[in-house]
Parts: C-alpha cells; structure tokens; sequence
C-alpha cells in the first residue's frame, strides 16, 4: 500500500471518529493520529506548522493533562508505535511526497 494511501485512510479513518468528548477520541485513534502527524514533521518539517495545526484541531478543547492522561494509555503507546513501525518501512521520498500531497489536495 502506497504511503499516502496509509496517511489519508488513517486520518480518514479517525475524522468520523470524533466525539463531544473533553479527548474527542479513543487513546488508539490518538496514538495512530499523533504517529501519523509526527512523521509527517519529521518526513517534511517544511509543513511543521500545518501538522501541528491539525493536531491542535483534532484535539479538539482537550487540555494538556487530559491529552496527557490519554497519552499514558496503554492502547495510545501501542497503536503509536504500530503505526510508526509500519511509517518507518517507507522510502523516505515516498514519504515527504504523501505528507505534503496531503495539505495539497487539500487547497
């Protein structure tokens, strides 16, 4: 599977996933979404800020405690390692390549 298929699925995966919640999440679809955007400011820190952007608004008006008391989940460390593993088996070009397409199709 090519890897923007993988950032666009997983983030398409987790928009419907959205609750009125304080975390507007589960800790796994945190941790696959954190991994994802992470990556992506590795991959292409030419969007840093747009990543960081999408962060902030997926996380809705969690606080840091409260995104921090998700983030010592054991289902949020699992997923985000998953997730990062299989990011981490990508050529670095195909990599840049999805991260950045991703805010350009988005325009």
């Amino acid at each position: 599977m090519k890897i923007r298929h993988i950032v666009c699925l997983s983030i398409a995966i987790v928009v419907p996933q959205l609750a009125p919640a304080k975390v507007p999440m589960a800790a796994q679809t945190l941790g696959q979404i954190e991994s994802i955007l992470d990556f992506c400011t590795t991959a292409n820190p030419r969007d840093a800020s747009n990543y960081k952007a999408l962060k902030n608004v997926l996380t809705g008006s969690a606080s840091e405690k409260e995104l921090a008391d998700a983030r010592k989940k054991q289902e949020y460390k699992n997923s985000y390692q998953a997730e990062s593993e299989e990011l981490a088996k990508q050529p670095k070009e195909k990599a840049v390549k999805a991260c950045s397409s991703f805010f350009e199709s988005a325009k």
